[in-house]
């Protein structure tokens, strides 16, 4: 395991995150591989990062020294250096003394079963120890991914999970579809839509959800769709913080400055500020 450093692209928290796809084999469990590398900040002492809502399951895996959370993430501390975060529905801070390396992996919900044993409603909105989720071969799991090179982490953590993925059956055929149309439609299709397009009744579509997902399929939808707005707030731009709202979904700014003050715990400008370091007001337009 390496103690070398990383340093991060840029300056603006922004810039220390990196998102790539992952391999072809492992598209019906995950969603995305993330690496995220926090640097010094001069004349700064504690680092503090806002994890939000993602409507997935995420695997965290520290290369570095351990961040520490708080409050529902108050586990995350030294020594211990992989997690599982469930599918939240609200932010928590991690808070670093120095530089950071942390990688991971976002489970689709329906691809948390065949990944990790055990289905996505088990583990809920919890911050628990890898260990906790897959028993002892957790710490075979740690050293695939962590021993080596820390430029190599995340191929390591891909190659960690095809490895899981050869021995595990599919997900639910049904739930994956019912995500695949909830994601394409980015939050926005009706559940009634929606039970249609799969020839269930709502009642089952419903059943179907807290089963396999964890979450009803309204609330999903509105963490897809939050996700989506939080994914777009970079490149804003001078768009009037009223039509970013219709253009992701919410009927009006009020509903839009309430989903994110549910999920994110800020205001939808709070966090523009805090993500990218700036926030472009639009005259004439209120701020949310």
């Amino acid at each position: 395991m390496t103690g070398d450093p990383i340093p991060a692209p840029g300056g603006r928290p922004e810039d220390w995150y990196i998102e790539v796809p992952p391999p072809p084999t492992l598209a019906d469990c995950v969603l995305s591989l993330w690496e995220m590398r926090i640097p010094v900040l001069p004349g700064e002492g504690d680092t503090r990062v806002r994890i939000l809502p993602n409507a997935c399951v995420d695997i965290v895996l520290y290369a570095s020294e351990p961040s520490r959370g708080e409050g529902a993430a108050a586990i995350v501390a030294p020594p211990h250096r992989s997690y599982v975060v469930g599918s939240t529905l609200r932010s928590f801070m991690v808070r670093s003394v120095g530089w950071r390396h942390v990688i991971g992996a976002s489970l689709r919900p329906e691809g948390v079963e065949p990944l990790l044993g055990v289905p996505a409603a088990v583990i809920g909105e919890s911050v628990a120890f890898l260990h906790d989720i897959i028993g002892a071969a957790a710490g075979e799991f740690e050293e695939r991914v962590l021993h080596g090179p820390a430029e190599g982490t995340l191929r390591r953590l891909a190659e960690t999970l095809v490895l899981r993925r050869q021995t595990a059956p599919p997900p639910d055929a049904t739930a994956h579809q019912a995500v695949q149309l909830v994601r394409r439609a980015r939050g926005g299709k009706r559940i009634d839509a929606l039970a249609a397009d799969l020839s269930l009744s709502p009642r089952r579509l419903e059943r179907h959800f807290l089963t396999h997902i964890g979450l009803s399929p309204k609330l999903f939808s509105r963490l897809v769709r939050f996700d989506r707005a939080v994914r777009d707030l970079g490149a804003r731009g001078t768009t009037s913080w009223s039509q970013f709202a219709l253009v992701h979904g919410y009927a009006d700014q009020a509903h839009f400055i309430n989903e994110f003050r549910e999920f994110a715990g800020v205001t939808p400008a709070e966090l523009e500020r805090e993500t990218t370091g700036g926030g472009k007001d639009v005259e004439g337009d209120s701020t949310p």
